[in-house]
């Protein structure tokens, strides 16, 4: 069993949301904004189709709640993990680099 089906819970399955090979590594920051955009567009969508809050049923916020929250666990929560994890990789880098160059000053 792999680690995305141990996130799901019981009867869940995400058939649209499968990511396939790719035969190169992705640039992260243009799939990331790609990702908003499309987020972006769902929403402005889905505003759209609802004209005024008088015209929502009782559970239809408590729905829309539910479905961003697991919008937001299953696929954002995991991107940020990544930028964060790529952010400090990124930033330990410059900081050796930056030793060296100072160590190499003083010698």
């Amino acid at each position: 069993m792999s680690t995305s089906e141990q996130e799901l819970l019981p009867g869940e399955e995400y058939t649209y949301m499968l990511t396939p090979s790719l035969p190169f590594d992705p640039d992260f920051f243009e799939t990331f904004a790609t990702l908003c955009d499309v987020l972006i567009d769902c929403y402005t969508r889905i505003l759209g189709l609802i004209s005024s809050p008088a015209m929502c049923a009782p559970g239809t916020g408590e729905l829309f709640a539910k479905a961003d929250a697991r919008l937001r666990k299953v696929i954002v929560s995991g991107i940020v993990k990544e930028f964060e994890d790529a952010s400090r990789a990124g930033a330990k880098a410059e900081f050796a680099g930056l030793g060296k160059v100072v160590l190499g000053g003083l010698m």
